[in-house]
């Protein structure tokens, strides 16, 4: 551990010197700890049992070159729950979050290259999501053209979980993850504060049995967004479908066929200058309870962000195979500088029926309540806190498998202090 440390010091100093003479330099930081009470916090909690009070700490220290033809990012993290090292020694592992450079070939074309996170449109399928205690970040080559007139971009991954002089079977846990995956993404200003962006992803997974066999899902559409200054409204119109295979229901050596689409429309209205609202709706489609063996209508949102939609309190950051439908709303409001407050309502439903001990149930799902504070103390320091409560229905209990259990009130509360001091930038030639 200490070789790595000296590696990585020299290393950051060479950076800093080589930065003199190419380019520019930054090394920074990220300390991050958020501390929540957890009374029913993805799924209620039974009244027998107490609520959960934990503390989890995100450590990041980065470095930046920015030069004429190549750019790079080097991230150190530490992700940890207080108190799951003993005092006297550390269990934690320090790992890479980003390891990438992109070189420039030409104007407006550059190659990407390393670990990095993958953030498109509103992150419902590739996301850098900043909630994750971890993050996430995937082991690709992007290809970019940027011109003002036109952005694409192009992916390509190709997975092993070990060093192998043959093709053999990618064995990942605790889940499934994809052996190949290749996207290609396309935006594009239509009208003055209109733009289109367009979106295919094509991930490859292994059969059980023979792992030369590799089975696709794809998923493509695109995103239509409406923002503009001169008017108060905004919108965003979003359609994807998904075909091929769906890795999360296995049948005999393979997966069932997949069809299957999401939908999602959000408006938004700039009631006056420090307060505005919106609406929207969340279309997730899911499998019948009669739907055959082989086949799959459950939509899987990918690799996005989980935190950022239907709720707060995380009750699906795994889909239901029956769908779901996420009515919301809500109102944001700048009360001084540096302070500003979110309030939102959810209202879910399952898409297609719910079956349970044989009879079918109402489709309501329960609703939430989510309130969110942001303090600016300063440039590098920043607090967060939120409040939620869920109110369950029915159907609710009867989904998470707790029909006639007394359940406390599902409420969750948390506080997040987010620090990023900057130690060392370079002038810029």
């Amino acid at each position: 551990m200490r070789k790595f440390y000296a590696f990585m010091g020299i290393g950051l100093t060479s950076l800093c010197c080589l930065s003199k003479v190419n380019g520019q330099s930054t090394i920074d930081a990220e300390f991050r700890p958020r501390t929540e009470y957890r009374q029913g916090f993805r799924k209620p909690l039974a009244d027998t049992l107490n609520a959960g009070f934990v503390t989890l700490q995100r450590t990041r220290l980065n470095a930046d070159y920015k030069g004429k033809i190549l750019n790079a990012r080097l991230s150190l993290q530490d992700a940890r729950i207080w108190g799951n090292s003993d005092n006297k020694t550390n269990a934690s592992k320090i790992e890479l979050y980003e390891a990438w450079f992109e070189y420039f070939i030409t104007s407006g074309f550059s190659a990407q290259m390393g670990r990095q996170p993958l953030k498109y449109d509103d992150q419902r399928l590739l996301s850098a999501p900043n909630w994750s205690n971890t993050g996430l970040a995937h082991d690709a080559l992007v290809l970019k053209y940027n011109s003002p007139f036109i952005q694409v971009h192009s992916g390509f991954a190709y997975n092993n979980t070990k060093d192998t002089l043959m093709n053999v079977a990618y064995k990942y846990t605790p889940k499934q993850n994809y052996k190949t995956m290749g996207y290609a993404w396309l935006s594009k200003q239509i009208y003055t504060g209109t733009t289109l962006s367009l979106i295919g992803i094509c991930e490859g997974f292994e059969n059980k049995v023979d792992y030369n066999v590799v089975y696709p899902r794809i998923t493509y559409g695109g995103n239509l967004v409406y923002a503009n200054d001169s008017t108060a409204w905004g919108a965003t119109l979003t359609g994807y479908m998904q075909q091929g295979k769906d890795p999360n229901k296995a049948v005999g050596d393979g997966y069932a066929d997949l069809k299957s689409f999401f939908l999602a429309a959000k408006f938004s209205y700039k009631i006056i200058q420090k307060l505005s609202a919106n609406v929207g709706v969340d279309y997730y489609s899911g499998s019948d309870a009669a739907i055959d063996a082989e086949k799959s209508n459950t939509f899987n949102r990918l690799y996005g962000a989980t935190h950022s939609f239907n709720g707060n309190m995380e009750y699906f950051v795994t889909l239901p195979t029956q769908g779901l439908i996420d009515y919301y709303g809500g109102v944001t409001a700048i009360i001084t500088p540096k302070l500003s407050a979110d309030l939102s309502g959810h209202l879910f439903y399952f898409d297609k029926d719910f079956i349970y001990k044989n009879e079918k149930t109402d489709k309501n799902l329960g609703t939430e309540l989510d309130v969110v504070l942001n303090y600016s103390v300063s440039k590098e320091i920043a607090i967060q806190g939120g409040y939620s409560h869920y109110f369950n229905s029915g159907t609710t209990m009867k989904y998470y498998k707790m029909q006639g259990v007394e359940a406390h009130p599902q409420q969750w509360a948390y506080v997040m202090l987010t620090i990023k001091p900057q130690f060392y930038k370079t002038p810029q030639n």
